[in-house]
Formats: structure tokens, C-alpha cells, sequence
């Protein structure tokens, strides 16, 4: 017996397309809206800018390279220039500082000795304890005498003890002096094991860094072995000995590299190109750095006279290419606007005479195509003719249907009637029960008959356009119990299941649409169904919302419709033979509901697999009605 499942809630999901489909069906929209004439234009323009923009890209590159290698080689000249003379100064400033030393011991002061020192910028020298530091002797007045009587620190000696060598002389980093100014300090063990102690100022350093000057900021830096700014275009940075040692540049230098390097400085906020590279006596970076802007300025001369020369040669391609867009395009569009012409109706136009300059294939193109405008012009008007042939016998064919359906109905009306009455014995028993199931017999066959017939003339209004939908609310629950109703016996006794779903708005709110066509269409989904469903087999009937659609769904697990036959049954009167039950019906089930989803202004889908089952959609607007609103929210 059927199992009649009960209505219950099913949400799904509505589908949207992708922002990337509607962003290329406006592109698409917009390309259909450029002549021929443009896009040609466009197209010759580019093929020509190509090449030049490409000669001017090359140009730009090259100067602006050309500027950057140059930089580069001189910037590093520089680099190495600076080096070489901080190199010397080193030397003069240890040989300088022995020569001080010996005289602590000779008693003797060389002629010009002092001199030589204060040149040096020597600011004290003494010899101290290794210790204490105490100050043991001196050379006072050569350079600085307050600082005469310094004792150095403790722990500056002991910074500084473990890397003293019998007769080297080593140049701390950058340090303070008793008077707080920026100086080194340098240090020599003696044979006695006593410490030569010396000062040396910078001023020689930052005036040697000044001295270089190029363009508009490009300068000189020199920071010491740890980092810290000696000399730089900013004295606040001098004065504070600003820490640079985290800088890729002062890595590179501090590992004792030399080399060119770019990057961004925030204290200038431009982009860098520097050469760098280290003093070896004492472990001192030099950098040469100029911004990048002060390339691209000097670059950009060229790239303005590249961009004229540039400019012109686009101009004198836009001017040809339109030239050259419009010989070839005005003959086509001649064409064009007779193509729309015959497209508006008006057989009678034809492609202009090419002018003789025109090429040949655009002569050939006019000729053919007029030629092919008279094939077709004499073609439709022998289909015309054949159209007016078909629609009269289609008419002639309707109407004898309707006149031979109207005349079959009232005998069959009859003979429906007078069996009703033989079989329920209104006048009296009939005596032989046999009489009463060939009067059962004879109203079954007569009620088929009205049905195929009652079907047939709704196929012919239907053709005819005259049928009309008469919408108002309906609740999908209501027409689903109906409809099963209708065919619970049927089903029952084939031992089919029929279930039912319904979405959850649906469930609750009233559609717009015409009660009497949807229970129609389900009727005979349903009947279809249950003909062609096996014994065990299930129906499921269900209803819910896609892409702004009502979608009413028949499916069944029957023996299901060969891919081949699905046009066929879509056709009045088609029909496919199975094996599994002889042909019932004249085929008017499935093309009438067609046609009646169409009244509705919906349409109905057939998807189906043999041996797999079959499931049939109708699939109605969603209605924007005051009692719908919930719904399509």
C-alpha cells in the first residue's frame, strides 16, 4: 500500500552568479559597442606605439643605467680616494706618536716636532701607569696643554691592555676626551711595560669629509670601527656620535668590503646610492652616497627629449592608422548597413558598388553578399508559402479535432450515464451480477475516453492560445494533498510510496499562481509516475526556491527514459515502447503540462536515465505579491 509521507520543511540555498561573470558580460557588452572602424584604429595604433614606446622605455633605461654606473665608478674612486688619504693620515699620526715617544727616553725634541703634531692634531701624550693610569710624564704645550695632566681611566686601560703587542700602536673608536670633545685614543706598551698614551681630534677627519661635495646632497660619511658617525653633512649626528652600525651599508664596510650599494635613507627620505669601503689601519668605514633623485633628474633630460621624439612618432601613427582604420572599414559597414537594413525587413537593400580603389575582397565581399540577399529573399518567399500551407491544414487539423472531440463526447456522456445507472441498479436489480461488471467495464472505458478527449481539446486551446491563467494565492501544501489524493489509490495498488517536501517559506506563505493548471500539471506528472514506477518503487514530490523560481519537482524511481526518446515524449502523441508496461494513453500528458507551465509563465524540464528513473520540473516565477513578501526575502 502507498506510504503518504507527511509535508515537512527543506531549506535550500538560492544560487548567485559569480562577480567575475557579470564583470566580463559588461566587458563583452562594451566591446559590442565599438565600430569596426575603432577597433581597427585601435588596433594599427598599438602595433605601431609598440616599437616606439619600446625604443623610448629602452632610451629611459639606458641613460638612467648610464647615470647609475657612472655614480657608481666614481662614487668608488672617491671612496678609495678618501681611504687612501685617511690611510696616510694614519700613518703620519703613528709615526708621529713614536717619534713623540722616543723622546721621553732621548731627552732630545727633533726641530719641528711639535709642529708636526699639532698638524697632526695631537692633543695630549704621555706615558702612564698600566695600572692606575697615572700620568708618569708628558709632553705638555704642543697642541692642548689642559689636557696635560689626564690620567686615563682604569678601565679604558684594561679595555684596551689585552690587545697591546710589543711596539703596536692601536687607535680605540671613537671616545671623549677629558674636555668631552670627540678624539681616539691611541695606546702603545713599552719595553719597560709602561703605556704610551696619546689624543688625536677629529677636526682632520669631518674637514676631509666636507671637502666632498657633489650635485646638489651628494656628500661623504666616515663612522669608526663600531659605527658611530665621525664626520656627516649633520652635526646634531656628529655631535651625538650617532650609532649607524645596524645599516646594511656599515655592515658591509665594517666586514671590510667595499662595493656599491642602494637603498632607502628616511633621514634624506630618498632612495641611496652609495660606494663604501674601510680604512684597514684602524677599521674606519667610508661611504659616498648621493640620492637617487639627483640620477633620475640628470636621466630625465633624456627621457624628455625621448618622450617628444616619442610623442610625435605616436601622433604620426594615430593620424595613419585612423586613415588606414577608415579604408578598410567604410566598405564593410557599407555592407553592414544593409545587413541591418534586410534585418529590420527590408529585403529590397543591397550592398553598394565598391569604388575602385577599395581592395578585391571587399569587391567579392558586396557580391556575394548581395547574391546571397537574393537566395534569400526567394527562399522566404517559398516559405511563406509554405507557412501559409502548414498553418491552414494545422488549422483545419484543430479543428476537427475540437468538432470530432465535442461530437465523441455527448454519446460518451451517455453511455457513461447509462452505464452509472446500470451498474448501481437504479431501476431495479439486474439479476446476473455479470451485468453489473460489464456495466463497471463500460464506465471505466467511457471516463478514459472523456479524459483523452477533455485533454485533447485543451491541447488544441492550448495551440490556439486561449488558454488564460487565473492567478491567486495558493499554498503549495494544499495542491501537493490534492494532487496525491488523486493517485494514493493507483499508487496503493502498484505498492508505490509517495513522499512529499515542501521548503519551509513555501510551506507558510501563499504563492501567486493558478490552483486548478498547477494540480492539473501534478496530476499528470503524478499519473506518469506512478504508470512507470515498479512495484516497491518511490515518488517523491517536492517544492522549493532557485534563482528567483518556484520549482515543483516530480521524481519517481521507474524504468526511466532512454536520452534519445526525451525529445520525443515532449511531442502531442509521442510515445516510447518499454518492456515493462504496454502503452497506455495517447502521449498528451507531458506536451499538454508544457503548455500549461507556459500559461502560467513558467516552463517544465524533463531530466532522465534509463533504468535510473525519471524527474520532471515545473518551475514558476516568483511573484512579487503583498502575501509573498516573507517568502522572497
Amino acid at each position: 500500500m502507498a506510504v503518504l509521507g507527511k509535508v515537512h520543511s527543506l531549506d535550500i540555498p538560492q544560487s548567485r552568479g559569480l562577480p567575475w561573470d557579470r564583470l566580463r558580460g559588461r566587458a563583452a557588452a562594451a566591446l559590442q559597442k565599438l565600430s569596426m572602424h575603432h577597433v581597427l584604429f585601435v588596433a594599427f595604433t598599438i602595433v605601431a606605439a609598440v616599437p616606439v614606446l619600446t625604443l623610448a622605455a629602452w632610451v629611459e633605461h639606458r641613460a638612467l643605467q648610464q647615470e647609475i654606473d657612472a655614480a657608481r665608478d666614481k662614487h668608488l674612486l672617491v671612496a678609495r680616494n678618501l681611504t687612501a688619504a685617511f690611510s696616510r693620515y694614519v700613518f703620519d699620526v703613528k709615526a708621529g706618536f713614536n717619534l713623540a715617544i722616543s723622546t721621553f727616553y732621548s731627552g732630545e725634541e727633533g726641530a719641528g716636532l711639535r709642529d708636526l703634531l699639532t698638524s697632526l692634531e695631537f692633543r695630549h701624550i704621555s706615558i702612564v701607569d698600566p695600572e692606575t693610569g697615572e700620568v708618569e710624564r708628558y709632553m705638555p704645550g704642543f697642541a692642548d696643554a689642559s689636557s696635560s695632566q689626564t690620567v686615563v681611566k682604569p678601565q679604558t686601560l684594561a679595555e684596551f691592555r689585552n690587545q697591546l703587542k710589543d711596539g703596536a700602536i692601536v687607535i680605540s673608536d671613537l671616545r671623549r676626551d677629558a674636555a668631552g670633545r670627540p678624539a681616539f685614543f691611541l695606546f702603545k706598551r713599552l719595553p719597560d711595560g709602561r703605556i704610551a698614551y696619546g689624543v688625536i681630534g677629529t677636526n682632520y677627519l669631518v674637514n676631509l669629509q666636507r671637502s666632498i661635495a657633489f650635485g646638489a646632497r651628494g656628500h661623504s660619511v666616515i663612522v669608526d670601527q663600531k659605527g658611530a658617525v665621525v664626520g656627516h653633512p649633520f652635526q646634531n649626528w656628529i655631535d651625538s656620535e650617532f650609532d649607524l652600525s645596524q645599516t646594511p651599508i656599515a655592515k658591509a664596510s665594517m666586514a671590510g668590503q667595499t662595493g656599491v650599494i642602494q637603498f632607502y635613507s628616511p633621514a634624506f627620505k630618498s632612495d641611496m646610492i652609495a660606494a663604501y669601503t674601510s680604512v684597514p689601519e684602524t677599521g674606519w668605514s667610508v661611504w659616498v652616497p648621493q640620492p637617487m633623485d639627483e640620477l633620475y633628474a640628470r636621466a630625465d633630460e633624456v627621457r624628455g627629449a625621448a618622450t617628444a621624439i616619442s610623442f610625435l612618432g605616436l601622433l604620426a601613427a594615430a593620424l595613419l592608422s585612423w586613415c588606414l582604420a577608415k579604408y578598410i572599414s567604410r566598405p564593410i559597414r557599407s555592407v553592414a548597413v544593409a545587413a541591418g537594413a534586410i534585418a529590420r525587413g527590408n529585403f529590397a537593400a543591397r550592398a553598394p558598388e565598391m569604388a575602385p580603389y577599395v581592395p578585391r575582397e571587399l569587391h567579392d565581399l558586396a557580391g556575394s553578399f548581395n547574391h546571397m540577399v537574393g537566395e534569400i529573399s526567394h527562399k522566404n518567399a517559398e516559405l511563406a508559402r509554405a507557412a501559409i500551407r502548414a498553418e491552414a491544414a494545422n488549422s483545419a487539423k484543430s479543428e476537427f479535432l475540437a468538432n470530432m472531440s465535442h461530437e465523441l463526447r455527448t454519446p460518451l456522456n451517455a453511455i457513461q450515464g447509462f452505464s452509472e445507472v446500470m451498474r448501481d441498479e437504479v431501476f431495479g436489480p439486474l439479476n446476473n451480477p455479470r451485468y453489473q461488471t460489464y456495466a463497471q467495464d463500460i464506465n471505466n472505458s467511457a471516463t478514459h475516453l472523456i479524459k483523452v478527449i477533455t485533454e485533447i481539446l485543451d491541447l488544441s486551446k492550448a495551440e490556439a492560445g486561449m488558454i488564460t491563467a487565473e492567478n491567486g494565492p495558493v499554498l503549495v501544501p494544499e495542491v501537493f494533498d490534492l494532487a496525491v489524493r488523486l493517485v494514493e489509490q493507483r499508487a496503493a495498488e502498484n505498492h508505490l510510496a509517495i513522499r512529499t517536501e515542501v521548503e519551509t517559506l513555501l510551506a507558510a506563505y501563499p504563492i501567486e499562481t493558478d490552483q486548478g493548471k498547477v494540480t492539473q500539471i501534478l496530476l499528470n506528472l503524478l499519473s506518469n509516475a506512478v504508470k512507470f514506477t515498479k512495484p516497491g518503487g518511490t515518488i517523491t514530490l517536492s517544492a522549493g526556491r532557485c534563482d528567483g523560481e518556484v520549482t515543483i519537482a516530480v521524481r519517481d524511481t521507474g524504468i526511466g527514459i532512454a536520452e534519445a526518446d526525451l525529445a520525443n515524449v515532449m511531442t502531442p502523441f509521442g510515445q516510447v515502447e518499454s518492456a515493462y508496461q504496454a502503452r497506455e494513453g495517447f502521449g498528451l500528458g507531458l506536451p499538454l503540462s508544457k503548455k500549461l507551465a507556459e500559461a502560467l509563465g513558467g516552463r517544465l524540464t524533463l531530466k532522465s536515465a534509463l533504468g535510473e528513473g525519471t524527474t520532471v520540473t515545473l518551475h514558476l516565477p516568483l511573484v512579487e505579491a503583498p502575501a509573498e513578501q516573507a517568502l522572497a526575502a
